[in-house]
């Protein structure tokens, strides 16, 4: 017989909020990056502490953590962090898997910054990543196996709609859950979309029906916004109907089941 174990822990990491009193500043002693694996739930413990390294009441401010991609500098995810500790300052950043199967396996950036009530603006705060303005983030493949997402860009029109290809559901993918993830990317974008899908083999038109609550109506918007919903459907689909005022466009979809 043949015996192990396994460990559950949170990672940890100091958010340094500068202050002037004192004439010392502890440097830190904290290099190592923060950790992902895509696919999977991970939860983030950051303590905020002054530049005596002194805990910080999180009454009347509001943390917000951007992840920033290195090679585009865009913000590809925004997380408000979750006060666990107001006290002693504990804060947690909280990714779930499907925010995480949504990153790239690479290094990103975490810039994390603060709101006071009623203030103007935000501040930052600085890592203890050689006290840097961001975290380093390192996402892992690994831990569970992708297929590739699929990709719609191109749509055709039937009236005032447009339709995108089909897409394999779950069914066709071994996915026992149902679960199906979809990334919508707009650019000052009026209309609506909505998702479809069929239980048929080789659907006719009458044969696709709209998923409860996967329909949108969106004004002016830019994204990409993304959605969830579950259903075991063998064929899914994507159709967005513009406005007669829209200006914008609707680029693509990705699509995971």
């Amino acid at each position: 017989m043949h015996q192990g174990t396994i460990y559950q822990y949170n990672q940890r990491a100091e958010v340094v909020v500068p202050t002037r009193s004192g004439t010392t500043y502890y440097g830190a002693d904290n290099h190592k990056p923060l950790v992902a694996y895509r696919g999977l739930n991970i939860d983030y413990d950051l303590y905020v502490k002054n530049s005596d390294r002194k805990p910080q009441s999180l009454h009347n401010k509001t943390y917000t953590a951007d992840i920033i991609d290195r090679t585009s500098l865009s913000v590809v995810l925004t997380k408000t962090l979750v006060p666990h500790d107001y006290d002693n300052g504990l804060l947690l950043l909280k990714l779930d898997h499907e925010e995480t199967s949504l990153l790239d396996a690479k290094l990103y950036d975490i810039q994390i910054t603060f709101q006071s009530t009623g203030g103007i603006g935000s501040y930052a705060g600085t890592s203890d990543q050689n006290s840097r303005l961001t975290f380093v983030l390192e996402v892992r493949d690994g831990a569970v196996r992708f297929r590739p997402s699929e990709t719609v860009n191109v749509f055709n029109t039937v009236g005032d709609d447009y339709y995108g290809s089909r897409m394999a559901g779950p069914p066709q993918n071994a996915n026992k859950t149902g679960l199906q993830t979809l990334q919508v990317y707009t650019n000052n974008y009026t209309g609506t979309y909505k998702v479809q899908a069929t239980m048929s083999l080789n659907p006719l038109s009458g044969d696709w029906f709209d998923v409860t609550g996967q329909s949108y109506t969106v004004t002016a918007d830019t994204g990409p916004n993304y959605h969830t919903f579950n259903g075991m459907y063998y064929w899914v689909r994507f159709v967005h109907t513009p406005d007669v005022s829209n200006v914008g466009t609707l680029d693509k979809i990705i699509y995971r089941s």
